[in-house]
């Protein structure tokens, strides 16, 4: 029953974004006309799409961490066009290229996906959580649920300016689990888009760790090279 309806609101979904974005002529990065394709031939060239893969760990714990890239380029462009441009055809982009990397590369069994999720102040602010979006995308045509599973309970200083210790000291404690039972003894896939120190990601899958997740895996947008 659970997985007709879910695949009925796939459908449904997926004939509003066909709606959407029929008609689209420019590429939604540089205006360049490039037929039905969101972006063109030359931004498309400009994403370096390089899947990573590496540790988030402290001295207690250690999670795998996935990217489609790092934060530079074309990929640096679509998450910065989303979050701050509210361009949600950017965010259709990368949940594309996302279940691109689920299907072909990571070979993870997954539950349940949830999202990083954004302060009270950020969503006044913003009206939108990237994160969510992005995940909203990757669960309609991946075929993996989403939830959200975390708030954030703390106020922190902003992370830009910070050195890494001080951005690991910041965001600890900083979230609680919700909908704890969607988590018990469940595999889940965590989305975030940028990773720097991996402090809010590690944090988040910790977090969930504690409220019992069998096993938590971060997947990332883009990881930053500093």
């Amino acid at each position: 029953m659970g997985s007709g309806i879910f695949k009925s609101v796939k459908y449904v979904l997926n004939c509003i974004v066909d709606m959407v974005f029929c008609g689209m002529e420019n590429c939604i990065l540089c205006g360049f006309t490039c037929g039905d394709s969101l972006l063109c031939s030359q931004c498309k060239e400009q994403l370096k799409i390089n899947y990573l893969k590496y540790p988030l760990k402290d001295k207690e714990e250690t999670f795998k961490c996935y990217s489609l890239g790092f934060y530079s380029y074309s990929i640096k462009k679509l998450v910065l066009a989303l979050k701050y441009e509210k361009n949600f055809y950017a965010g259709k982009v990368i949940g594309e290229y996302i279940v691109d990397f689920i299907k072909s590369d990571l070979k993870e069994d997954i539950d349940i996906m949830t999202f990083v999720p954004s302060s009270s102040e950020a969503m006044k602010k913003r009206g939108f959580n990237q994160c969510e979006v992005i995940c909203k995308t990757v669960s309609v045509n991946a075929d993996i649920p989403y939830k959200g599973l975390l708030k954030k309970i703390k106020t922190t200083k902003d992370q830009i300016g910070l050195s890494t210790e001080e951005r690991w000291e910041n965001i600890k404690d900083s979230f609680i689990c919700i909908n704890t039972e969607s988590i018990k003894g469940k595999n889940i896939l965590l989305i975030d888009d940028v990773v720097t120190t991996g402090a809010t990601a590690f944090y988040c899958a910790s977090t969930l760790k504690k409220f019992g997740a069998n096993e938590v895996y971060i997947l990332t947008v883009a990881k930053s090279r500093v």
